[in-house]
């Protein structure tokens, strides 16, 4: 992580999952869920928003939603939580540049690319499907 402070490489990776993960974390008080099933959760959704942009393929996305279950991880949002309040929540997050929310978003196996291209049009329908 100290090799990698501005996250363009090995960092990057590291965070993937970590955008809308923590905005779960924050929306449900840090009781509802775990760091890491937030993070699964946020895997989740950032493989549907790459599919959504054509930069992931749906088969790779069925293949980690399938290794996410396998490991008994959350694949869905909470119940409860409000869609407006995510999107409203990722304005705190530390990847905010600018005032756009950037996504760590998959491009292959272990290949990620950092956008702020996701607009909240496409991010509420993928959250919709998470509910």
């Amino acid at each position: 992580v100290s090799k990698d402070e501005k996250e363009s490489g090995l960092r990057a990776i590291l965070n993937y999952g970590h955008t809308i993960g923590h905005a779960v974390e924050s929306l449900t008080g840090y009781t509802m869920v775990t760091h890491g099933e937030a993070v699964a959760i946020g895997m989740v959704a950032a493989s549907r928003l790459a599919v959504e942009l054509g930069m992931w393929d749906e088969q790779s996305d069925h293949r980690q939603l399938a290794l996410i279950e396998k490991a008994s991880l959350p694949t869905r949002l909470p119940n409860g939580l409000d869609i407006e309040d995510i999107l409203v929540s990722l304005q705190t997050d530390k990847k905010v540049k600018a005032g756009k929310v950037r996504f760590i978003l998959p491009t292959g196996v272990g290949v990620v690319k950092i956008t702020d291209q996701v607009s909240a049009d496409v991010l509420r329908g993928v959250l919709a499907g998470m509910g």
